[in-house]
């Protein structure tokens, strides 16, 4: 059975691959792949000694060392694809997880896969760590750590947000015989609403509504 390695893919915000950039594949494969969760709190005041929530933060994700080797202890057939050395390997690394993307207008989301585990994440950090040098001081073997942030799409973020608060944004479905004022009294309390809920959702004939599509509301702002 072949083995099966972790690859690390560039894509677009929505997910889908950039054709113009080729996977890399690591040479061996990580120890380890961490996630942390982060909660985030209010400091204590000398009135109040107790820490109260504010949200979830962002999710981590952690991939502690790629490592990439030319001594010859690594068949080149394992090697990734067109790179002879530990530059152009460190360089096709940096094409799918960190350098801009011209017609993306920012760095790459990342699919990162192994088998079954499947993640999207955007690179936060890369730390090269160079660990062994010929006499010429060319580089021979290199650990690459990865310190990213789990990505959702914005369909994503909004379908898994808490849908009873006025302050957080709503993908609602629409129901029969619904309206946009009769929606914004549901979500808001307020039907006067409709006209910035249809800007948002870039409705030119609100009046009739598809029953089951779906509409973005946007927390309130005073």
């Amino acid at each position: 059975m072949k083995l099966t390695k972790l690859t690390l893919t560039a894509c677009k915000l929505d997910k889908s691959p950039i054709s113009s950039i080729p996977p890399f594949s690591v040479m061996v494969n990580p120890e380890a792949i961490t996630t942390t969760r982060e909660i985030k709190y209010t400091e204590p005041f000398f009135f109040d000694s107790l820490k109260h929530f504010i949200s979830c933060g962002e999710d981590i994700f952690d991939v502690p060392k790629i490592i990439l080797d030319t001594t010859g202890a690594i068949p080149k057939s394992d090697w990734p694809e067109n790179c002879n050395d530990i530059p152009q390997m460190i360089k096709a690394l940096k094409k799918v997880v960190a350098d801009y993307v011209g017609s993306e207008h920012e760095s790459p989301i990342v699919n990162v896969q192994w088998g079954n585990f499947l993640e999207y994440a955007r690179l936060e950090s890369m730390s090269v760590n160079y660990t062994l040098f010929n006499r010429s001081g060319k580089p021979l073997r290199a650990e690459i750590t990865l310190k990213m942030h789990l990505y959702k799409t914005l369909r994503e973020l909004l379908a898994s947000l808490n849908k009873q608060s006025p302050d957080l944004t709503h993908l609602v479905e629409v129901q029969v015989g619904d309206s946009l004022p009769l929606m914004c009294e549901r979500v808001y309390k307020d039907p006067s609403l409709y006209l910035q809920v249809a800007k948002v959702n870039n409705l030119t004939n609100f009046r009739n509504l598809k029953p089951g599509s779906k509409l973005y509301f946007p927390p309130i702002v005073d």
